[in-house]
């Protein structure tokens, strides 16, 4: 599978740039201020079947969304990245 399915959307691009800023996020919501993962927790996401990213930008909220490789293919066809 490619890096991204829809390399030049801009909000592809955009998170591409900003990626380290959302994970920091992310970790200050926890509640953490470091998160450990080991080979076991990279194990079972590739077994989720869920190991894509759909970044949803409405006004003054990003939506962060695990999708299956299925899903994340209609996504991008619908929003011009591949080839319908």
């Amino acid at each position: 599978m490619p890096k991204s399915l829809n390399p030049n959307h801009p909000v592809v691009q955009e998170v591409q740039d900003q990626w380290y800023k959302l994970c920091a996020i992310l970790i200050h919501r926890s509640g953490a201020t470091e998160v450990k993962i080991t080979w076991s927790d990279v194990d079972a996401f590739a077994a989720s079947g869920l190991a894509n990213i759909v970044v949803h930008p409405q006004d003054d909220v990003i939506t962060l969304r695990l999708v299956s490789n299925k899903e994340a293919r209609e996504i991008a066809r619908k929003e011009g990245g591949l080839p319908v």
